[in-house]
């Protein structure tokens, strides 16, 4: 099973790539009560590489505090919140499975806009969480978090995906690729982040496939690469 220290890094990437329109069922991603995921996760960094998996169920429409909201549940228990509105689907926040109290981010973020067409073009900001290194001592980790601003494209609608799930025809291919400069400390000085990103999500499905990159111009830090694969999906 996934690890705990690993389980906050996935969710965060989930969050805003496992959404879509949910007006019906044919949508990109249903959220509609008791749908539940199960994905195959690679994530490679300087420590090596780590195979893990990763589960998360809807839990429905609900009410938060007045605001009507879409609600998730990882596999740590954390719960993810979701709105919809005329020109897409948004990201509110979350409540960790740790704390009573649910954290909306002070900005809603767009991730899937309601025009689903061939060149659609939107924009929004990733922080790096795969650039990372284990050294001595053990317990001692360099990370670079770097905030960097993504140019999101759908580069097509007729993708053919094949993952452990099986296979899957007339996918949605998004593209997403952006940089910015970093200063990371005596360890790693000045450099460049550098983040590249493919989607694929499968109408009534939701996300089948996500590959992610990014890389630095440090050789200590260089890169860190992230593949999750859909195995099993159930409707209910």
């Amino acid at each position: 099973m996934i690890e705990i220290k690993n389980i906050k890094t996935i969710c965060l990437f989930l969050s805003l790539l496992c959404v879509g329109c949910s007006k019906n069922e044919n949508s990109y991603f249903p959220l509609t009560k008791g749908y539940k995921w199960q994905y195959d996760v690679a994530l490679t960094t300087r420590d090596g590489l780590q195979k893990q998996k990763y589960i998360f169920n809807n839990l429905g429409k609900g009410d938060l505090n007045g605001v009507s909201v879409y609600m998730r549940e990882s596999l740590d228990g954390s719960v993810l919140y979701y709105s919809i509105s005329d020109d897409g689907i948004y990201y509110l926040g979350n409540r960790d499975s740790q704390s009573i109290h649910s954290e909306f981010n002070e900005d809603k973020q767009l991730v899937l806009p309601e025009e689903l067409s061939v060149g659609t073009e939107w924009e929004y900001t990733t922080i790096t969480k795969l650039l990372k290194k284990t050294g001595p001592p053990q317990k001692t980790e360099f990370e670079i978090l770097a905030e960097v601003p993504l140019e999101i494209k759908i580069e097509s609608l007729n993708e053919t995906v094949i993952v452990p799930a099986g296979r899957f025809i007339n996918c949605m291919k998004i593209s997403m690729s952006g940089f910015a400069f970093k200063d990371a400390g005596n360890y790693i000085g000045l450099t460049m982040v550098s983040v590249k990103q493919m989607n694929w999500y499968a109408s009534g499905i939701g996300l089948v496939k996500m590959e992610r990159l990014e890389t630095t111009e440090r050789k200590a830090l260089d890169k860190g690469s992230l593949l999750i694969e859909l195995a099993k999906f159930e409707s209910g």
